[in-house]
């Protein structure tokens, strides 16, 4: 079998060689990047890793977690992301389950380093300053004031000073990471995720939008590299299409507004959320949004209401216009499957199924049902994960396909459309009742600002209930009467919630999806 390239190699052949990485607004030169990603490699060689070492990245969105992924994608090492506020005793789990052999974490988020060496793996120091010149002085001591450090702890700077080259010595096949999943059955799993999956998904993204590059375009990556999202479909292929990157560590308005301003974003990978609080903050009404070629949206449910609202304003300023372009994935396929594009476009629909992706709908008993029918998503694709950590039961049918936990149907168009997830579905007097088709509902009123609507058991009977947070105040009453009125009219009659509940704000996982399993626990206590 001939040597497929890793993702070290298609990112150096396709990027843009004099562009730039912009972070915290200091520009980064592409040249130096690549630089620092082979001395990188050169110093875990020289710290005796081996190809199929595991090394845990707990950092952000930062230049240090980027260098790592590509340097273990040269060595043939795996690059574990986990969130960098995880806990240490959850993280000294990760790190026994996966057998890592090093840890890098960021001086400013680890206040007391103390409790890392519990961990007995090689610790790596990074830092902002490492790549962070204005206001170093500042930031270097502002690191050593907030932190108990641990002496002799090797750092990131030290270990990239070496330049001695390095052999390629990953392969395309080689899982180059592992990411961290919900499952597609909803038990938390670890991910293995190969070279070839990551190219062929960035390189199919690319070859399908064609962006226009005149080599001053930035891709906005707010999307966190410990997910498969953010990490293939914002770094990864912003790469692949030659596009400058700006990253920034913690999605901050402020910080987008004022990167809008200085540099010439055309794309921009987001999760519903981050659009939301755009539209709060009227962020989005900005003639500087006008340059956006695209906006890629996915994560969670994205509701037509949010779409034609954004569509509408950047109508105003863009050209072409810019759209959102929902789509479709899961951390098993790279983040994308599916995904609208100019070409192709259906209101609703999460798109047509990538190059390279097959999608079917399946009954329980796994039989393909016709066009239209509501079924589970099960699919298969060139993205696809290499398989869980510790699973050998990863696949079914010939071994290469997958069952998402998502149901919904494709139309005679190929258009791809998500109803819910299969484990959130609620059967009332034995129909089927899918949340997110109330939740799409009531997110028509114009005074709710975002819904989750879960099932609740009253002496062992079951009921909806649907809780809102809102954009305006109003009495608890008022708005129980107006939800339940407008589902009366809207849904059929098992679909109507019985329940409503006003929040302040609805909870939200760390990848800022709305938590719809803490409102199920806590409905159902």
């Amino acid at each position: 079998m001939a040597k497929l390239n890793t993702c070290y190699e298609v990112m150096l052949n396709r990027c843009k060689k004099d562009g730039k990485i912009v972070y915290y607004d200091h520009a980064i030169p592409m040249s130096r990047f690549l630089r620092d990603v082979d001395a990188f490699a050169r110093g875990l060689t020289n710290l005796g890793f081996v190809k199929g070492d595991v090394i845990t990245v707990y950092l952000p969105t930062c230049p240090q977690s980027v260098v790592a992924f590509y340097a273990c994608s040269k060595l043939g090492l795996i690059a574990s992301f986990v969130h960098p506020l995880t806990p240490v005793d959850e993280l000294a789990d990760n790190i026994t389950i996966t057998k890592s052999k090093a840890l890098l974490f960021y001086d400013v988020l680890v206040k007391d380093e103390r409790p890392l060496l519990k961990l007995n793996v090689q610790l790596l120091r990074c830092s902002i300053t490492d790549y962070v010149t204005l206001r170093k002085p500042v930031y270097g001591l502002y690191a050593k004031a907030i932190g108990k450090r641990v002496k002799d702890v090797k750092t990131y700077a030290a270990l990239i000073k070496d330049k001695t080259p390095t052999d390629i010595a990953g392969n395309g096949q080689d899982v180059v990471c592992y990411m961290h999943s919900g499952g597609t059955s909803g038990q938390p799993k670890i991910v293995k995720i190969s070279n070839f999956a990551f190219n062929s998904t960035a390189t199919t993204i690319v070859d399908m939008y064609n962006p226009a590059n005149d080599g001053t375009n930035y891709y906005l990556t707010t999307l966190p590299v410990f997910h498969a999202y953010g990490l293939c479909n914002s770094v990864h292929t912003g790469f692949v299409a030659g596009f400058n990157l700006a990253l920034i560590p913690q999605y901050d308005i402020k910080v987008v507004k004022r990167y809008f301003n200085k540099y010439n974003i055309t794309a921009w990978a987001v999760v519903p959320a981050m659009i939301q609080k755009m539209l709060r903050a009227n962020a989005f009404d900005h003639k500087r949004m006008g340059k956006l070629d695209v906006i890629w949206c996915g994560g969670d449910v994205l509701t037509e209401q949010l779409v034609e609202q954004v569509d509408g304003i950047l109508a105003k300023y863009s050209k072409r216009p810019a759209q959102i372009m929902r789509g479709y994935g899961l951390t098993e396929t790279c983040g994308v499957c599916a995904v609208n594009n100019y070409d192709h476009y259906a209101k609703e629909s999460c798109g047509r199924p990538i190059d390279g992706c097959q999608v079917e709908i399946w009954d329980e008993q796994g039989n393909v049902l016709p066009t239209g029918e509501i079924g589970e998503i099960a699919l298969t694709a060139n993205g696809l994960m290499s398989g869980y950590l510790d699973d050998d039961g990863s696949f079914v049918k010939d071994g290469h396909w997958i069952k998402t936990g998502d149901m919904g149907y494709v139309d005679e168009n190929g258009f791809v459309y998500v109803v819910d997830r299969k484990k959130r579905m609620v059967k009332i007097a034995a129909v089927n009742v899918f949340p997110s088709e109330v939740e799409n509902c009531i997110s028509q009123l114009p005074f709710v600002r975002e819904v989750c609507v879960v099932g609740t058991k009253v002496n062992g009977k079951q009921y909806l209930k649907a809780y809102v947070s809102l954009k305006q105040p109003m009495s608890g009453s008022d708005v129980e009467t107006q939800i339940i009125s407008y589902c009366k009219a809207h849904l059929i009659r098992y679909s109507v919630p019985t329940f409503v509940e006003v929040l302040d704000a609805l909870p939200r996982t760390k990848l800022a999806k709305i938590d719809f399993k803490s409102l199920e626990e806590k409905n159902n206590l």
